[in-house]
């Protein structure tokens, strides 16, 4: 299960999920003529996409939260990563995120194209099976605050002005 955290597999599972849970459920639910097989979500490897993705999503899920505490762990998540890039440069080592450099990253940027490449879709997903209209608007309150900081042309977690 821990695999399922695993961003090289992100897509497959997030497809798999789509394609044999939520498909399926909107075929049932709508009285489609889709030739989706019948949702079991009891069925043993349905179960098991269903926890997989319940994992994937827990952990990314910062994005979803209230914003002050997206705030607070987007800044934890990227000193974690620039104290990485630090580290790499110190040893002579192949830098893995070079977007992660403390001296030119911009965290809105990073945050709009962490949501919109791994995230959006992924919770998309997860709403349609679970429904969870608090989280998906977070998501949507929270990128406008990263696509604002961004459009001002500000590279940190808030505007100067608000610190």
């Amino acid at each position: 299960m821990v695999l399922a955290t695993e961003m090289t597999k992100h897509f497959e599972h997030v497809n798999k999920f789509v394609n044999s849970i939520n498909k399926p459920m909107a075929a049932e639910t709508e009285g489609s003529d889709c030739e989706c097989n019948p949702i079991g979500k009891n069925l043993p490897e349905n179960q098991m996409l269903i926890k997989r993705m319940m994992i994937k999503c827990a952990d990314v899920a910062n994005p979803c939260r209230p914003l002050d505490l997206c705030i607070e762990w987007a800044g934890r998540i990227s000193e974690e990563y620039f104290a990485q890039t630090d580290e790499e440069k110190r040893q002579g080592l192949p830098v893995v995120m070079p977007v992660f450099d403390r001296n030119t990253c911009s965290i809105p940027k990073s945050q709009i194209s962490f949501i919109d490449y791994f995230i959006t879709d992924m919770f998309d997903a997860w709403d349609a099976f679970a429904h969870l209209p608090a989280l998906m608007q977070h998501l949507a309150n929270n990128y406008k605050h990263w696509k604002t900081l961004d459009d001002l042309k500000c590279k940190s977690l808030r505007l100067p002005s608000d610190n």
